[in-house]
């Protein structure tokens, strides 16, 4: 045999090897295919929903109003404003002295027509400090 010849037979065993195909399992749908179906129907559900409400047929909101009916329904409302003054005076009167102590003079003046300044009152004694915290107790464990 030539080499043609045998070219042709080799070429016609690999035509009846290459026509035999496998059954290939079915593709998936691509992903994005599926996400654009999925929001499609999102807004087309969306845009349904609008039209309802839109037209007052949303069971939740109930019919809607004119605008114009809501605004010439109050009416405007007269403010009456109460003033109320109120007055207090609040006077501090000193401490009173010890009952063996003379008076302080009142007034503060004097019988020659002069003026005599007070001395200002003792600064009360400070507040005895706070007695200190307690011990902690000892801390103790079981190894039983």
């Amino acid at each position: 045999m030539t080499t043609a010849a045998t070219a042709a037979v080799a070429g016609g065993v690999a035509a009846a090897m290459t026509t035999e195909r496998r059954p290939t399992p079915p593709r998936r749908p691509a992903s994005s295919w599926t996400f654009l179906a999925a929001l499609g129907a999102f807004f087309a559900a969306l845009a349904l929903l609008a039209v309802q409400v839109r037209a007052g047929q949303d069971p939740a909101l109930g019919p809607s109003t004119p605008v114009a009916a809501e605004t010439a329904a109050p009416k405007a409302r007269k403010v009456i404003l109460r003033r109320r003054i109120i007055r207090r005076v609040v006077v501090h009167h000193p401490p009173r002295a010890a009952a063996g102590a003379a008076p302080a003079p009142s007034g503060g003046t004097t019988s020659g027509g002069g003026t005599t300044s007070s001395a200002p009152a003792p600064a009360p004694a400070p507040a005895p400090a706070p007695a200190p915290a307690p011990a902690p107790a000892p801390l103790t464990t079981q190894s039983s």
